[in-house]
């Protein structure tokens, strides 16, 4: 039983993961702002459907999943890390050797967060500015206080966590929207801001070296942004994901029956709250998009709740016969999570950007996600082909021999 239903937890990965990729592809070459970008010519209907269905269905929801997933899997890798050290027997009695080894996986899982660091900045000054992998890891050193906590305290963290964030989030957007009508912008705001312009003129037309500079700088206020009020968002994710692995709410869904029928009305209310935040985003991205109002943003943020009813979902479908195929052909990519995270980087660049073929500069937003459709399908089967030979993606085996 333990082989499927790690599968099925790598095929969340890889859900996750191409969720992210079609928000990250309509602001790639837009810089930190608007996570789904700008309409910098008015937008035809295809590309309001398309900002209207990514906004409501995805925006959010799979960063939530991934975070939540990064949550699950640092507690199922702390309770291996743990058996291993026990094994070695470091100590003659056991509660000592128990407490070494708790020690000890701690010290690893620290060694593979310093690495993700690494990674994360690297991936956020060259080549994307909107890495994720920065604040995970940052995050991840707070996680690892809770390594050993009962499963009581994690709920209170992750209920601590989001009340905070959704505290900080309120307060901001009053304070900020309060500014806005005390004091009004003295340009045009029907006009697209002008760094929006020459951010996105940089990217399609500049070279790689000539985007380094406003790469950094996005990548910089986007993290401190991140740190203010992103940091209690992912930290609640983690402790949940957490909490999830330690009780085994996907390992054995059966046994949490009630959880997972608390989850649909939750996500529903989710989507909801995301539909209706899209709905004004879009409106002031057409309408006032150099001055616009931010409880659209506010609302998006709290749908993300909708990522409760898409789990729900897979569980209920996860053995399906179609549903375990879907899952032997997504569990690859998500075996190699971080080699796919930074490909997806690359890909972009070289398609889009004026380092590569530049198509960034005449591709609409349904383009766009077609386009995202078409890598995610090259890295399913790229994925596939590399782990039947090889078991593990480079970047993964070279994390694996740094933490080890």
């Amino acid at each position: 039983m333990a082989g499927p239903r790690l599968e099925s937890v790598d095929a969340l990965r890889a859900l996750a993961l191409f969720g992210i990729l079609q928000v990250n592809i309509q602001s790639f070459l837009h810089g930190a702002g608007d996570p789904l970008g700008y309409f910098l010519t008015p937008p035809r209907p295809i590309d309001t459907a398309v900002y209207l269905v990514i906004g409501t269905l995805v925006s959010l929801k799979f960063l939530a999943l991934f975070a939540f997933l990064f949550g699950l899997g640092f507690a199922l890798q702390m309770r291996g890390l743990r058996r291993r050290y026990r094994k070695q027997g470091q100590e003659g009695q056991e509660g000592q050797e128990g407490q070494d080894g708790r020690r000890e996986a701690r010290r690893h899982y620290r060694r593979r967060l310093l690495f993700l660091l690494g990674v994360g900045v690297a991936h956020g000054t060259l080549l994307y500015y909107g890495d994720i992998l920065t604040a995970y890891a940052l995050a991840g050193f707070v996680l690892v206080l809770y390594a050993d906590a009962r499963p009581a305290r994690l709920a209170r963290a992750a209920r601590n966590f989001f009340i905070g964030h959704a505290a900080i989030s309120l307060a901001l957007v009053g304070l900020t929207e309060w500014a806005r009508r005390s004091l009004p912008p003295d340009f045009d705001v029907s006009q697209v801001p002008p760094g929006v312009i020459e951010t996105f003129e940089v990217m399609v037309t500049g070279t790689w070296l000539e985007q380094l500079p406003l790469r950094v700088e996005h990548y910089l206020a986007l993290q401190g942004t991140t740190l203010v009020t992103g940091m209690p968002f992912i930290l609640g994710l983690f402790t949940l994901g957490a909490l999830a692995g330690r009780l085994g709410w996907l390992a054995h869904p059966g046994r949490h029956r009630r959880l997972w029928r608390a989850a649909v009305p939750l996500g529903a209310a989710g989507l909801a709250f995301s539909a209706a935040g899209t709905w004004l985003n879009y409106r002031t991205m057409v309408d006032t998009p150099g001055d616009p109002a931010l409880w659209g943003f506010l609302l998006m943020g709290f749908g993300f709740a909708a990522t409760a009813l898409y789990l729900a979902w897979f569980v209920a479908q996860r053995d399906a016969p179609w549903m375990r195929r879907a899952i032997a052909w997504l569990a690859p990519a998500g075996r190699m999570p971080l080699t796919n995270y930074l490909m997806q980087a690359v890909i972009l660049g070289a398609l889009l950007t004026g380092w590569g073929l530049g198509w960034g500069a005449h591709l609409g937003r349904a383009e766009l996600a077609l386009l995202a459709l078409a890598i995610v399908a090259v890295q399913i089967v790229v994925s596939r082909w590399w782990i039947g030979r090889v078991g593990q993606g480079p970047i993964e085996a070279l994390w694996r021999r740094v933490t080890y």
